[in-house]
């Protein structure tokens, strides 16, 4: 009964409708008429009557979603919807607003064939019912309007919907059922070029990622997840195709610097937006879903041999796949990598590890990217994109910055230079502190296993360059990755000594210093200059991990009297109290201060 009831609805054009009242109700236009009315009172009513307009719109294109997750739109309805999305604009920041992000999940919905492959019990019954499949001047309908030249407001917004076309094409074509539309999966190439071309991948970061409300929804995320694991699986020569663009980008701007001439106008970034986009939607994970798992293979070893075997009673089943394609493309795409991608490889990373299992799989990925023993030996290094590389890196920098350690009494002090680093070299050590920071947070083993590890003493090395003249962004991100590492109680406590010893909260003062020295001055005088406050943050977040994790009764014996007193009153009386006072570049700064 009920759905019959709504599918007249639907025959009676409800999807049109919808689709023109979200476009004429607009806050604007509602409180012209009630102004005209007078209708409206003090601001708190206004706010209430605002929000009221903005739920209704928001109601409407939710309807429409949650109807084209259960059930497809007729052809004349999927048209109309195209026809409302070529108008679409984004807002000041370049997201989709969210009543917007709802209506082109609806259409991506619309084209959405995952069940194919899912193998689900009623497979048949849900392939009868595709449109898709069913009805030719659907297909044909739908294909002539994506494949259109005509440019859409939002040319990102296009790419899009024409990259999950292509996609329901390329999977149609591998059904005995597809061989009747031939003549429009054939160009599912085609398509997937012109949206490459409208910076597809950049738009799904910036403009539907960058909407607050695509985190809140989980099948929102489902479907992204889709389109992602699906054009990297069924498409793989164009994957390939973007890797050797990119290395031939990174060839021409090598040659540019070296003849110090102008970038070529020609370079693409799609891959590495790709990656970007890669890291930024799987960094994130509010329902706990762990679908970055599907980029990892555990069992790699045996996609080679048809044996199927056990170890220890376990069944050993070859995994999907899917997930082996996917597995192989993160370890490809660090192969040799071109300089212009390691940033971006790297917050790919970052996302891919967020959770205890895929940080535990991107761990022992660093792990044996690494030289062999027989490398060592043989004098050859192993990947840039491995633990031996860059902890053999940070010891450098540490070498080479510890022999101008700055003097406590000295001018330069106030205003360190950032000597022997540049600009992109801080962007990449911020990238990879930041990878290991989150798979440290994630896994306990590769905490200790990292920690313990004779040859790179992190925690010793990191408190080393805390001592050195280094930008505070990157102080900060240092003090970030020993907060992670002082989650374990066992190396919380060799932590605080370790504080205590090098002194950066100052808690033993000399006899006859001037002045105070450590944190206290980077916070009093060049973070207050800047009015941004990353270190102070980063200090916080250590001091707050640590007295969770372990505060040892005797801290400090042996230099001054014991206890947790010095930094309790560095807290207090140079970051909380003064904090209203202080000015701040980014309002939002000051409540994460002190949230």
């Amino acid at each position: 009964l009920t759905t019959r009831f709504t599918d007249e609805l639907m025959s009676q054009g409800l999807t049109k409708r919808i689709l023109t009242l979200v476009s004429e109700i607009s806050v604007t236009r509602e409180f012209e008429r009630l102004q005209k009315e007078r209708g409206l009172g003090n601001e708190k009513h206004r706010k209430e009557v605002s929000d009221l307009i903005k739920e209704c719109r928001q109601a409407l294109a939710d309807s429409l979603f949650l109807w084209t997750c259960q059930s497809p739109l007729s052809q004349d309805d999927t048209l109309a919807l195209i026809g409302h999305l070529e108008t679409v604009t984004a807002q000041g920041d370049g997201s989709l607003d969210s009543v917007n992000l709802a209506l082109v999940m609806a259409l991506l919905y619309c084209m959405d064939v995952s069940f194919i492959e899912q193998g689900t019990e009623d497979r048949e019954d849900l392939l009868q019912a595709l449109p898709l499949l069913t009805e030719r001047q659907y297909v044909s309908a739908v294909h002539n309007r994506l494949m259109n030249n005509q440019p859409w407001k939002l040319p990102g917004l296009q790419a899009v919907c024409r990259l999950a076309w292509a996609l329901s094409l390329r999977v149609l074509s591998q059904l005995p059922q597809g061989s009747a539309l031939v003549e429009f999966t054939e160009a599912d190439e085609a398509l997937a070029d012109q949206a490459l071309l409208g910076d597809v991948f950049l738009f799904m970061k910036e403009g539907m990622l960058g909407c607050e409300s695509f985190t809140q929804e989980e099948f929102y995320i489902r479907r992204l997840h889709s389109l992602i694991t699906d054009f990297l699986a069924l498409m793989p020569m164009k994957v390939k195709q973007l890797r050797n663009r990119a290395d031939e980008d990174a060839r021409l701007v090598h040659m540019s610097l070296q003849m110090d001439s102008e970038l070529p106008s020609s370079l693409r970034k799609d891959l590495d937006h790709l990656m970007a986009l890669i890291g930024e939607f799987y960094s994130k994970d509010p329902f706990g879903l762990e679908l970055a798992l599907e980029f990892w293979c555990p069992t790699e070893s045996l996609q080679h041999t048809s044996l199927h075997g056990s170890y220890l009673g376990m069944a050993i089943q070859r995994p999907p796949h899917k997930q082996v394609v996917l597995s192989k493309f993160v370890r490809q795409m660090g192969d040799l990598l071109p300089s212009t991608l390691y940033i971006s490889y790297l917050r790919m990373l970052k996302g891919l590890s967020n959770g205890p299992q895929c940080a535990h799989y991107c761990f022992s990925l660093l792990k044996t990217n690494g030289p062999t023993h027989s490398d060592n030996i043989q004098g050859v290094s192993g990947s840039p994109v491995s633990w031996e590389h860059f902890f053999h890196s940070l010891m450098l920098y540490h070498e080479n910055l510890r022999r101008d350690l700055p003097n406590p009494d000295a001018a330069h002090y106030r205003h360190p230079p950032i000597r022997g680093i540049t600009q992109r070299e801080l962007e990449g050590l911020t990238a990879f502190l930041q990878l290991l920071t989150n798979i440290i947070t994630w896994s306990e083993n590769a905490r200790l296993a990292l920690c313990e590890h004779p040859q790179w003493t992190p925690v010793v090395v990191m408190l080393g360059l805390l001592q050195c003249s280094v930008p505070p962004v990157l102080k900060a991100e240092f003090l970030h990755c020993l907060a992670a590492f002082g989650k374990s109680p066992e190396i919380a406590a060799s932590l605080w000594q370790s504080l205590e010893y090098t002194q950066i909260l100052q808690t033993v003062r000399a006899p006859g210093q001037r002045q105070a020295a450590g944190i206290e001055v980077e916070l009093n005088e060049i973070e207050s200059s800047c009015e941004e406050y990353p270190l102070t943050r980063a200090f916080c977040h250590l001091i707050s991990t640590l007295v969770e994790s372990s505060l040892p009764v005797n801290l400090g014996a042996g230099l001054r009297v014991p206890g947790f007193q010095p930094y309790l009153n560095f807290l207090r009386d140079c970051v909380f109290l003064p904090f209203p006072t202080r000015a701040y570049r980014r309002p939002g700064e000051k409540v994460e201060n002190f949230s």
